[in-house]
């Protein structure tokens, strides 16, 4: 069966959120980032129900501070949420998308944050995309598959004619997979997949021919 539908993970994979976070906090104090980033995911893994990811954002900022016997400040928390919603793209996503958008695939995201996160991030390109799909829209955080199996519903798409892309095997490729869904890994941090490219934009050349 043909692809219909291209989707994406947004944070990590489009944009470069670690590239964001870690200078927001090599700001507050050399060393945060990779403590930080390993509490976020053992957050995100361990919830049981649907909280807006600006309040997961200083909650882990807040944790991880304390590890370090720094003081929180409500300015830090700020901060963090605004470095994150502006995550620049990477520039193979732009060009990527506009290839696939070109040749007439759909595209959407599924991301685990809040709308209101996401409309920062994209404003000036939400034309590069079809539909937008967070976990406030679906009350699920990958990798849980409900994540995905309600943002296909609500794309009105079968599972089989779309292409899920991620940098994160943990977060996406996996449960995806699980569903039936073809999946391809943009390798930015190493992460080992089977169906694996180096950038968005050497997509089209998979696309166009059967996965």
């Amino acid at each position: 069966m043909l692809i219909e539908v291209v989707t994406f993970d947004l944070y990590g994979t489009l944009v470069d959120w670690k590239y964001s976070i870690s200078r927001a906090l090599n700001y507050i104090h050399e060393g945060l980032a990779e403590r930080f980033f390993e509490n976020e995911y053992n957050t995100i893994s361990r919830l049981k129900e649907y909280t807006p990811y600006s309040k997961i954002l200083v909650h882990v900022l807040e944790y991880t501070l304390r590890e370090f016997r720094i003081d929180f400040r409500e300015e830090y928390g700020r901060l963090i949420i605004l470095s994150f919603a502006k995550s620049p793209f990477f520039p193979d996503a732009f060009i990527g998308l506009s290839l696939l958008k070109k040749h007439g695939y759909k595209t959407g995201i599924i991301s685990n944050t809040d709308r209101e996160l996401v409309e920062i991030t994209l404003a000036g390109v939400k034309d590069l995309f079809d539909y937008i799909v967070t976990a406030e829209d679906t009350g699920y955080y990958k990798p849980d598959k409900q994540a995905f199996i309600k943002a296909y519903e609500k794309m009105n798409v079968p599972a089989q004619k779309v292409l899920h892309v991620s940098s994160y095997p943990q977060y996406d490729l996996e449960p995806a997979d699980q569903l039936g869904v073809k999946t391809i890994c943009i390798d930015r941090y190493g992460y080992d997949w089977r169906e694996k490219i180096p950038s968005v934009d050497r997509l089209i050349e998979k696309v166009k021919r059967p996965i």
